[in-house]
């Protein structure tokens, strides 16, 4: 029989996590959204974090994925490729190597090289993890085609898209690979609810394939009855 969520081991260990922010260029003062955060999240759940704009969600993220490095806590995370690992303290090579294989990140802002076309930034993380060119770029196109971008458009460069449309192809991006643990950034925003409802039904689907979720997001009517738990943060 199947662990419940809650029996299941974490796979995501955050340990008194601290990010500091020294504001150079201003008054040299020091923002610390949030200080000694701990939480754990379960093997293929999905966790979610709520909390006012400034708390900090973005800026966890961001620590987990290591775009961000800490300033104080460790972030346990148990690789299939390496074990256990403190993302906070790891090499930069182990860092690359999970994020080809086994973390996903979708930011609120689609970042992309200029005069890239859709369809091949859609691809790219397939083509990354060793998935043939031509296979990759027919899965892309499936994927396109699910979330509404017009075929006429996948040889454009993303920069054209309106919002809503860059955000699409940014979940595209981050779905498609399947990775063991996806962090969203605000999955649901700038999308038109036929959009919202087909993203959640990803999210679900992610899920049942074994995808582990860690979501921030305002949108808590659309989130939260997803959730297997949620955290608050508080400012």
């Amino acid at each position: 029989m199947m662990q419940s969520i809650a029996q299941q081991q974490p796979i995501l260990q955050v340990d008194q996590l601290q990010k500091d922010f020294h504001m150079h260029l201003i008054d040299g003062r020091i923002i610390k959204p949030f200080a000694s955060l701990s939480f754990q999240v379960r093997k293929g759940g999905l966790f979610m974090i709520g909390g006012k704009s400034g708390a900090g969600k973005t800026t966890i993220l961001k620590c987990i994925y290591r775009t961000y490095l800490t300033t104080a806590g460790a972030i346990w995370y148990e690789s299939q490729q390496f074990g256990r690992v403190n993302i906070a303290t790891a090499p930069d090579e182990i860092i690359l190597k999970l994020r080809v294989r086994e973390l996903g990140y979708c930011s609120q802002f689609l970042k992309i090289l200029p005069r890239v076309p859709a369809l091949e930034v859609t691809a790219e993380p397939l083509m990354r993890s060793g998935i043939a060119r031509k296979e990759a770029l027919d899965t892309a196109a499936q994927w396109l085609q699910r979330l509404g971008i017009e075929e006429s458009r996948w040889q454009a460069s993303p920069i054209t898209f309106s919002g809503g449309e860059q955000q699409r192809l940014n979940l595209a991006r981050a779905f498609i690979a399947a990775p063991r643990l996806l962090l969203l950034d605000e999955p649901t925003a700038s999308l038109d609810a036929v959009s919202k409802s087909i993203v959640l039904e990803m999210i679900k689907e992610a899920r049942a394939s074994g995808v582990t979720i860690l979501a921030v997001s305002h949108d808590t009517v659309a989130m939260e009855p997803l959730a297997d738990e949620i955290f608050k943060l508080n400012v």
